[in-house]
């Protein structure tokens, strides 16, 4: 590898390394870019079954660092972080019933999904963090508001509860107003004659996922590594200590908010799309707390450890889906004793000593020679 080509390198790495994200190494990316090839690659093996498991995963994944960033930097812990998932599941199944006949393609709703449940944020976090609320108050609150959204959602099965061809269902979820009007539709990304639809059951809706969750890994890392980033943290460290700097605190945590609230959109409009089916159980109780267990069993401080975490704590949802309701038991003994013997995180702690092994290594001072080797070196 040339001079120039490692400076590039180095130029490309510089903003999304930092001390807020741990695996900065040459070797951590080498792993990342394996890890993210193997998965490129994996329908090409695994069956269909598989592959439309993984897609699902990875939409998770996305949820899951959505609150990452508001828990694990700005110190906000949200018990509610479905609401926002499925107001983006809703508003992208409706906006893309009433415009995909007219426009032939599903992206506006899926930016409807991203933008709809930030502007809720906007608004819900306003009143939340100018009226100076924080902690247990603020997570009580969001889960509050979750509740209430299914139970709203639960009482509209009345054929009045209709947004020009969308019918928000009740029970029964969104769905065509009539027998004329369109179903949710798949994704379907373009203008004009050039679009691409992505059907949630094929490899083509996989690999979209899969990209979609490293660009939202790598927006993420670049951003709690700038300067919003460093102040992120500071504001979760010392709020005080943070306004006497002149910083407006409460905007930064709205910001923050809003932010994670347009990725859980995302994550939202992406599982409607991929099944086609939106319904207000998305905004029960189980849903809010298993993103909690994704993120506090990885580590809530690190992104990385959030993502391997929800995958692997999603596989072994689906291998213990078939005993029932022990599943969601046994992610809550896992959480007990990931929490018991690694506050942190399980994933980040592993990860902060591998970090600490490798860099003990490196400075580890070379044997001074030996007696013998010195007498052979004077002959």
């Amino acid at each position: 590898m040339t001079g120039v080509t490692r400076s590039r390198i180095r130029a490309l790495l510089a903003g999304l390394n930092g001390p807020q994200t741990l695996g900065n190494s040459r070797l951590f990316w080498l792993l990342w870019l394996a890890g993210v090839a193997a998965f490129a690659l994996l329908p090409c093996v695994a069956s269909r079954y598989q592959v439309l498991t993984a897609s699902n995963f990875f939409i998770s994944a996305i949820l899951a660092l959505s609150l990452c960033l508001i828990w694990g930097f700005a110190g906000i812990l949200s018990l509610g972080q479905a609401a926002f998932f499925g107001v983006g599941g809703y508003a992208y199944g409706i906006v893309g019933i009433n415009l995909i006949e007219a426009t032939g393609e599903s992206g506006t709703a899926l930016v409807a999904g991203a933008l709809a449940p930030a502007l809720l944020a906007a608004g819900v976090g306003a009143l939340m963090f100018y009226s100076r609320l924080k902690g247990v108050y603020v997570a009580i609150l969001m889960l509050v508001v979750s509740l209430l959204l299914g139970l709203f959602m639960r009482q509209t099965a009345d054929p009045a509860y209709a947004i020009g061809g969308a019918y928000l269902g009740g029970m029964n979820g969104l769905g065509p107003a009539t027998a004329s009007d369109p179903s949710i539709p798949n994704l379907a990304l373009g203008f004009g004659d050039l679009v691409a639809e992505f059907d949630g059951r094929g490899r083509s809706f996989y690999w979209l996922a899969l990209g979609a969750l490293v660009a939202v890994y790598l927006g993420l890392r670049w951003l709690v590594n700038s300067s919003f980033g460093y102040l992120l943290v500071a504001v979760r460290e010392d709020e005080r200590r943070t306004e006497t700097f002149g910083y407006d605190v409460r905007l930064i945590q709205l910001g923050a908010f809003c932010i994670s609230a347009a990725l859980a959109g995302l994550a939202g409009a992406l599982y409607t799309a991929w099944g086609t089916y939106i319904h207000p159980d998305g905004f029960s109780v189980g849903p809010n707390i298993l993103v909690v267990i994704w993120v506090a069993v990885g580590g809530r401080k690190d992104l990385t450890s959030v993502v391997v975490a929800t995958l692997g704590l999603s596989w072994i949802s689906i291998e213990l889906a078939t005993w029932g309701e022990i599943s969601l038991l046994a992610l809550g003994v896992i959480l007990v004793a990931a929490m018991l013997v690694a506050p942190e995180g399980v994933f980040a702690t592993a990860g902060a000593w591998f970090g600490r092994l490798m860099t003990r290594n490196r400075r580890r001072p070379a044997r001074p020679p030996t007696a013998a080797a010195e007498l052979g070196a004077a002959r």
